[in-house]
């Protein structure tokens, strides 16, 4: 063969290698804030591959495992004693479309979170927070956790969204006094409960 052909088809054959390689038509989990897709933007759901959406921030400590039969995947989140931070983006946390923002905006929200302790070091309790685009956070609500899955939730009443820009996001994170701890996500539902602009009675001192 001359080399007029032979360096052509070399090079096809490798674009060919490669093309197969990067499997375009193989399906991919979700990715990016979670949105409400055409579902009702006032209850969400993330469950299975949609908890793919979740990012590590800076401190890492996130994987996604297989669950058991008719699980799916579970999100496992791992933190070391020394990782202290207060804004929840620079854990393990969601990031709200712009859709949710407007849903959620200037009302009650309840946040439902199915996790458990999981791990040879398995955590013993965990934290949840929601930091809102306009710059007021829920502060870090502290829950129990067991070795079996359980629901956990904290209702928070979000600010308006005013003329900031971002996202809203919410952080999860295991409890870590020494060591390391670990706990798995299995679901989080976020869901209107108040109406907007109506503002939550005082809770009785």
């Amino acid at each position: 063969m001359s080399d007029r052909l032979f360096f052509p088809m070399a090079l096809l054959i490798a674009a060919a290698f490669v093309f197969l390689a990067l499997d375009p038509f193989a399906e991919r989990p979700p990715t990016g804030p979670l949105s409400g897709g055409g579902r009702n933007a006032e209850d969400v759901l993330a469950a299975g591959e949609e908890l793919h959406r979740f990012l590590p921030g800076e401190t890492g400590g996130l994987t996604f495992e297989p669950g058991s039969a008719g699980e799916g995947v579970l999100l496992r989140i791992n933190r070391l004693a020394e990782q202290t931070y207060d804004d929840p983006r620079s854990g393990p946390h969601l990031v709200l479309a712009e859709d949710l923002e407007y849903a959620f905006e200037n009302r009650e929200v309840e946040v439902a979170i199915e996790a458990r302790a999981a791990g040879e070091f398995g955590a013993s309790q965990f934290e949840a927070a929601y930091m809102a685009r306009a710059g007021e956070e829920s502060g870090w609500r502290t829950f129990p956790l067991t070795a079996e899955f359980a629901p956990y939730t904290f209702i928070w009443s979000v600010p308006p969204r005013g003329d900031s820009e971002g996202y809203d996001f919410i952080g999860i994170r295991p409890v870590a006094p020494d060591k390391r701890r670990s706990m798995e996500v299995r679901s989080i539902r976020i869901r209107t409960v108040g109406v907007k602009g109506e503002t939550p009675p005082a809770a009785d001192d």
